[in-house]
């Protein structure tokens, strides 16, 4: 009978050991599913972040993109405006030099300015969209560089920047920036791109004191 009493609580002490290490396997079990749970929300976490900075960094790829088209349209406007210029010379010098000049010439001429403003035209349309083109007048109270300051009729004070595609006409020639002298009397055309004015055609009169200076003093 006594080694029946010991058996029966052998097996009950048995059972309880058993018991406890399932619980205590059950619960590691648990941690480490939740430690995966959290190291999974963790990875997906970062690669939020991730996809976030590639993100961001296409769209800065996106913005400089469109800055350079525009920098490169209003460069294009410019040169056609310039090319143009360059025609009439051209043809105003023709007329000068040769004025016995053919009629294929003077139609030759004729074609190829009508074949620019066409395009000029056809890149207008194009372009609308992106930029706009906006005009001054004014006096220019000086030239620093590669800018021009002129005090406009109504905008107050104004600074443009001139570049080798702005076209240049100094007293209906074609001129230079470092020609241009303060107190003359400016019209232009121009683009804002970045906040700033970018100079496509600058057509200057100037006042030259010559006038006075070769009038004859008055006789007593």
């Amino acid at each position: 009978m006594r080694k029946i009493i010991i058996g029966a609580i052998a097996l009950a002490l048995g059972c309880a050991t058993t018991g406890q290490q399932e619980q205590k396997s059950q619960a590691l079990s648990a941690q480490d599913q939740a430690h995966q749970s959290l190291q999974a929300a963790a990875d997906a976490q970062k690669r939020a972040v991730d996809e976030q900075k590639k993100a961001e960094a296409a769209q800065k790829d996106v913005e400089d993109a469109q800055r350079a088209l525009a920098d490169a349209q209003a460069k294009l406007r410019g040169q056609r405006v310039k090319a143009q210029q360059a025609q009439a010379d051209a043809r105003r010098l023709s007329e000068e030099a040769h004025q016995d000049a053919t009629d294929q010439q003077q139609q030759a001429l004729q074609l190829q300015q009508q074949d620019a403003q066409q395009k000029q035209a056809l890149n207008q349309d194009r372009t609308q969209s992106w930029t706009q083109e906006q005009t001054l007048s004014g006096r220019v109270v000086r030239r620093s560089g590669d800018q021009l300051r002129v005090r406009t009729d109504d905008q107050g004070l104004m600074n443009l920047d001139v570049t080798d595609a702005t076209a240049v006409s100094l007293d209906g020639r074609s001129g230079s920036l470092d020609q241009i002298q303060p107190g003359s009397d400016v019209r232009a055309s121009y683009q804002m791109i970045d906040g700033k004015a970018k100079a496509l055609k600058i057509d200057v009169t100037s006042n030259s004191p010559q006038q006075e200076q070769n009038t004859p003093p008055p006789k007593d």
